[in-house]
């Protein structure tokens, strides 16, 4: 049955063509391979031409190569007889001289490399050190330390900035008040200069100060007192007597309390009549009487003198009384010096009524 079918089927047709085509495609081989043997013998022919051409190539470049050398040599001839003929134009000391001192120069460069290949050596354990002592506690966190060190410097630089600016301007205020306050003394000398000095010769004193030239830390002034004669000031060291120096002094320390002590109550004189004229010592005596009065509605001033002159004491009673308008001090205190019943000296002290005088 299946045979029925077969032959019934285009296979047989088809298979009948396929072995046609199966004996063309043989006989085509066939062919191919009769042209490829006949190529044979012409493609030997071309590899023998190309291995020819290959082996003319290398020749050729060998030749370039050749001629290249040949024109380098030739090049280094010519250098070779330039270096020749500055040889034989060079002094041959002078030659061996240079020759030396480049020898003795690398021998020094030598032993430069040598200590520095040992300082590097050195420095290269010291690294290796130091990379062990960065890593122990006492340098742990370093960088956190050194920020806020870093901090603490920045911020005193600050502050030392703010501190000078402060200290400037410090200065500068002392400077002005220091001239404020020489000028406050020098109208209360001139003041009581003129009602205490009864000469002629002096028509006024006052106090001058000359800065030295130093540091602000050690900055300090020169005080000088000056008088003035007619149109012309002169130092009064030197130039002036006994009386004048003594009664200069006593008004400049007036002066002083009445511009730097106005809250303190205390003013005491010790002799202040020593080398004065009765004409002077008025003066003087008018002057106290009109601090007093000024001074009398400050409720803890006191005026404290002590002298051997009853002369002067008379003449504060006077000028007390008729210059001041208010109720006199009710006594004075006298000091001497007595001889006791066991024949020994003792100071006494009496109080004596101003009434008295």
């Amino acid at each position: 049955m299946q045979i029925g079918q077969f032959i019934k089927s285009d296979k047989l047709h088809r298979l009948k063509s396929l072995e046609n085509k199966m004996r063309s495609i043989l006989e085509e081989a066939k062919e191919e391979d009769a042209d490829l043997n006949d190529l044979t013998p012409k493609l030997e022919e071309m590899k023998v031409k190309v291995q020819d051409r290959e082996a003319k190539q290398a020749n050729v470049m060998r030749n370039l190569e050749l001629l290249n050398m040949i024109a380098d040599q030739r090049k280094l001839e010519d250098e070779q007889d330039l270096l020749q003929d500055r040889m034989d134009r060079m002094d041959q000391v002078s030659v061996t001289a240079k020759h030396n001192t480049a020898k003795k120069n690398i021998e020094k460069f030598k032993s430069e490399i040598d200590r520095r290949l040992g300082s590097k050596d050195s420095l290269e354990i010291q690294q290796r050190d130091l990379k062990r002592k960065l890593q122990s506690s006492e340098y742990k966190n370093v960088d956190e330390k050194y920020r806020v060190k870093m901090i603490e410097h920045e911020t005193s630089s600050m502050c030392v900035s703010d501190l000078d600016l402060y200290y400037s301007a410090l200065d500068k205020a002392l400077l002005r008040y220091h001239g404020l306050k020489i000028g406050d003394i020098n109208k209360i000398i001139q003041e009581l200069w003129t009602m205490v000095y009864r000469g002629e010769d002096i028509s006024s004193i006052r106090l001058t100060s000359d800065q030295e030239n130093s540091s602000r830390a050690s900055r300090s002034y020169n005080y000088r007192v000056v008088m003035t004669k007619g149109t012309t000031e002169l130092d009064m060291r030197g130039r002036c007597s006994a009386g004048q120096r003594v009664l200069a002094s006593i008004v400049i320390r007036l002066a002083l309390a009445e511009t730097f002590c106005i809250n303190c109550g205390v003013m005491a004189l010790d002799e202040p009549t020593t080398n004065l004229d009765y004409a002077n010592k008025r003066g003087l005596a008018t002057a106290l009487a009109q601090i007093i009065a000024n001074r009398a509605a400050q409720e803890n001033f006191q005026l404290v003198i002590i002298t051997h002159d009853e002369e002067f004491v008379t003449m504060m009673k006077h000028e007390l009384s008729s210059q001041t308008g208010f109720d006199m001090p009710e006594r004075y205190f006298q000091v001497s010096r007595e001889e006791s019943h066991d024949g020994c000296y003792y100071s006494k002290i009496k109080t004596i009524d101003w009434d008295e005088i």
